[in-house]
């Protein structure tokens, strides 16, 4: 297995794990509170501190409908809005981690977003579960020749191996692998972290967890028991604050204590009985879990929307063409039905539609049929 090197870091077996706190859009729209976020990752003596790069626009369509957040009924597209990272933002966040020896990375959902992560000269592109099947997405950023960092939730072998085929047909071969339960919170039994063996026998390259478990120790502890060479945590400075990630993060305090105690597991010599001892036999035994790769019960409502396809950015006319000025390669969230599948995005274009499409409708193969 080879090992990745991502700013002065090496990501790999015989490395001690790469531990990223996962900030988010935790900041809240403000700048302050962005870097009290970073203060709290370099306090917790974490690796890499991670934001998230987006534009509601390029995740879903305006009209993706209402989720339930804080016993209220919410606009999902509104919060997405909100939850934005200004872009005047990046470098100075970057700075400011890199201060604070931490490595500075950043999820991002689209070409557009990749394109302002390189111009600050970022070390690593980070890929969430649902951009998986975003091939567009992935050609882009291996074209880039840096290393990517993808979560695997909500997918089945089939879709990592696409991903990770994608990358390398590109001449990008730096690809760590994050199994991920994409439940928040995710259900200790569903984590199934035997599959991290499983994933790394199979392609050969760095593996690791991102975790979104409530237990600061349960999982974390146990993934770095059997050897992973990443655990992404998400953090906030506190779980009351408004926003639909705080309630199932770390506080600082439980970061600290996750990242002592990876650390802990590392110095002995039997891993799997300091896990036991710290966490109880039955606790290590749920978490653990199977070692094959399965959408999670906890995943499965959210399987056929979540992931990406082919989506009307406006409404189509029978008898026009698709082009990047009406479809777009996006999420369907609960109220939408998915279209097609991304890795045909080149194909359809040029097509004529043979009906009237609707804003935000999934693009189907029926639309194109004797359609051109």
């Amino acid at each position: 297995m080879r090992k990745i090197k991502i700013g002065a870091k090496y990501i790999g077996d015989g490395e001690p794990t790469f531990i990223i706190a996962e900030a988010g859009s935790n900041h809240n729209g403000n700048l302050g509170q962005a870097k009290k976020l970073i203060d709290a990752a370099a306090d917790a003596e974490a690796d890499a501190v991670k934001f998230q790069l987006f534009k509601a626009e390029m995740l879903y369509p305006e009209n993706c409908g209402f989720i339930e957040m804080q016993n209220a009924k919410v606009d999902f597209f509104d919060i997405l809005k909100k939850m934005e990272l200004p872009l005047e933002w990046l470098g100075i966040l970057k700075e400011y981690s890199e201060k604070k020896s931490l490595v500075f990375l950043c999820s991002c959902f689209d070409e557009e977003s990749a394109e302002s992560l390189e111009n600050i000269g970022i070390k690593a592109h980070k890929l969430a579960s649902p951009e998986l099947n975003h091939i567009p997405l992935l050609e882009y950023l291996a074209k880039k020749k840096k290393p990517i960092i993808m979560s695997a939730g909500i997918s089945k072998l089939g879709d990592i191996e696409e991903a990770i085929d994608t990358c390398y047909d590109r001449g990008n071969k730096d690809v760590v692998l994050l199994h991920c339960v994409s439940a928040y919170p995710t259900p200790i039994e569903d984590c199934n972290l035997n599959v991290l063996k499983t994933l790394k026998q199979a392609f050969d390259l760095p593996v690791g967890f991102s975790d979104h478990t409530l237990d600061p120790i349960i999982a974390p502890v146990s993934a770095a028991a059997i050897h992973v060479n990443v655990i992404e945590k998400h953090f906030t400075l506190s779980k009351k604050l408004d926003g639909p990630d705080h309630f199932f993060a770390l506080e600082p305090l439980e970061l600290k204590k996750m990242v002592r105690e990876i650390r802990n597991v590392e110095k002995t010599k039997d891993r799997l009985a300091y896990a036991q001892n710290l966490i109880g036999r039955k606790n290590l035994d749920t978490v653990l879990g199977i070692y094959r790769k399965i959408i999670a019960p906890s995943e499965c409502d959210i399987y056929p929307n979540d992931k990406r396809s082919i989506h009307a950015i406006r409404n189509i006319k029978k008898g026009e063409i698709l082009s990047n000025e009406n479809i777009r390669v996006l999420r369907s969230e609960r109220n939408l039905n998915a279209g097609i599948h991304p890795r045909f995005y080149k194909l359809v274009m040029g097509k004529i539609v043979n009906r009237d499409i609707s804003y935000g409708r999934g693009i189907v193969w029926e639309d194109l049929l004797n359609g051109g």
